[in-house]
C-alpha cells in the first residue's frame, strides 16, 4: 500500500525542550489539508468527556482551528445514555459530550468548525463526513481521526469519491474503538453491526478501494514501556500551573474550563483523555505518547 503522507526519507530529529527526550519521527501533518474528528463519549466509556476538550486545545495550540472542518460527537449512533446516567453534576453522558464538543469549540475558537452529534441523526454524520472526503485532493489531503466506533468513518468512506480516498489518512489507536460495531455489550441493552476497523482496511485501503491511507498507532492507554495520555492526575498539573494559560493564543479561562473537563473522566486516580494522544501523534510522529508531549505542545502555541 502506498503511503502517501508517511513516506520517511531521513530522520527528522526534533529537540522536546520540556520532555529531555529526542525523537526522530514524521508527523502525519505536514502544514496542508484538513483534519476531521469522529469521537464517541455518549455510551460505554466516558473517556471522551476528556479527550475531546484536550483534542480541541491541542489543535488550537497549533493555530489550525480553521483546518478542523469537522467534528462528529456521540458516535455512538446506535443510542446514548444507558451506562453513564445522570452524573454528580446533573448532566447525563449526553450532555457532557456535548459541553465538551460545542464549549471546547467556543472555549479554543473553532468558530468554523462543524460539529455535529451522530448520535441524533447518524445520516447527517454520515452525510457531512463523505463531503469532506470529497473535497479531497493531494494539496488538500484530509486526515480523519476515528476517537469512537468506527461505523461513522466507515459509511462517509464507503459513500465517498473513489479516486478521492487516496487523499485520506484514516488514524485509530484502540482495538475497542476498532472492533465495537461488531462487538456490543449483548448481555446489556445494545445490538448492532456496523463498520470496523479492519473492515474499512480490506475495502478501501487497496487499489480497487481507492488506496485510503490506514494508519494504526500505538493505544494511548499506555503499557509498562511508555505512559500514554491515560495518566495520573498530578501529571496534568500543570493544566492548572503553567504560564502559558496567559497565553494570548487562548481565551482567559480556557486552561481552567479544559482542567475541569478532565475533572469529569478519572478512574483509579487517573485522567482518561487517551484519544487525543492521537492529536500529538498528528502533530509529533510520537506514538508512545505522555502528559509532557501535550504539555510541550500547549505551551508553544502558534497565534493563528
Amino acid at each position: 500500500m502506498k503511503n502517501r503522507q508517511l513516506i520517511i526519507t531521513c530522520a527528522l530529529i526534533i529537540s522536546m525542550l520540556n520532555v529531555g527526550k529526542i525523537f526522530a519521527q514524521t508527523p502525519v501533518w505536514q502544514g496542508k489539508g484538513r483534519i476531521a474528528i469522529s469521537s464517541d463519549g455518549n455510551e460505554h466509556d466516558h473517556d471522551d468527556w476528556a479527550a475531546t476538550p484536550l483534542s480541541l486545545a491541542l489543535v488550537a495550540a497549533k493555530g489550525l482551528q480553521d483546518n478542523l472542518v469537522l467534528y462528529t460527537y456521540s458516535d455512538h449512533v446506535w443510542g446514548s445514555n444507558q451506562d453513564h446516567p445522570t452524573s454528580k453534576s446533573g448532566l447525563n453522558s449526553y450532555q457532557h459530550m456535548r459541553e465538551s464538543a460545542l464549549k471546547g469549540g467556543e472555549w479554543f475558537g473553532f468558530n468554523n468548525t462543524n460539529f455535529i452529534c451522530a448520535v441524533d441523526n447518524a445520516e447527517v454524520a454520515y452525510t457531512a463526513l463523505r463531503d469532506e472526503i470529497n473535497k479531497s485532493s493531494e494539496e488538500n489531503p484530509l486526515v480523519i481521526i476515528a476517537a469512537g466506533p468506527m461505523q461513522v468513518v466507515g459509511e462517509a468512506i464507503n459513500r465517498a469519491d473513489v479516486s478521492k480516498r487516496q487523499y485520506v489518512s484514516l488514524i485509530s489507536h484502540s482495538g475497542w474503538n476498532d472492533n465495537h460495531s461488531d462487538k456490543p455489550h449483548k448481555q446489556f441493552w445494545d445490538t448492532h453491526s456496523g463498520w470496523t476497523f479492519k473492515e474499512i482496511k480490506t475495502a478501501f485501503s487497496g487499489e480497487e478501494g481507492g488506496r485510503l491511507n490506514c494508519i494504526h498507532i500505538t493505544d494511548q492507554n499506555g503499557r509498562e514501556d511508555y505512559e500514554g495520555l491515560k495518566a495520573p492526575k498530578e501529571k496534568f498539573d500543570w493544566i492548572k500551573t503553567s504560564e502559558a494559560r496567559n497565553n494570548n493564543a487562548y481565551k482567559n479561562g480556557a486552561w481552567e474550563w479544559l482542567y475541569t473537563r478532565l475533572e469529569t473522566c478519572v478512574k483509579k486516580g487517573d485522567f482518561d483523555p487517551s484519544d487525543a494522544g492521537m492529536v500529538v501523534y498528528l502533530f509529533t510522529g510520537v506514538e508512545k505518547t505522555s502528559p509532557e508531549l501535550a504539555k510541550e505542545i500547549m505551551e508553544n502555541p502558534v497565534l493563528n
